[in-house]
């Protein structure tokens, strides 16, 4: 590799918001059978504070991020694909 290639990561994203049709009780009971998180943890990872951006998973995988963009999206997050770049040497 030269020092210009680049890495892809691709970082599944939760912005804080629940898609439309659900409500907050049922993405978090989902939320708890996914991650195997307690309703507190739960609450407190995705729902803390000021949710403005959590990262859910981080792989080079696109396919990876795919099947938990959709996982996460069934629960009732709204979720996006992120592609990170990262100079590789």
């Amino acid at each position: 590799m030269s020092a210009i290639d680049k890495e892809v990561n691709y970082s599944v994203v939760f912005m804080g918001e629940i898609v439309t049709g659900f409500e907050k009780d049922q993405v978090i009971k989902n939320l708890e059978s996914i991650t195997r998180l307690s309703n507190d943890e739960v609450e407190k990872k995705f729902f803390g504070d000021v949710p403005s951006r959590v990262v859910i998973k981080k792989t080079n995988d696109l396919e990876k991020a795919r099947r938990y963009h959709g996982k996460f999206s069934r629960a009732g997050m709204a979720v996006g694909i992120q592609m990170d770049f990262e100079a590789t040497q």
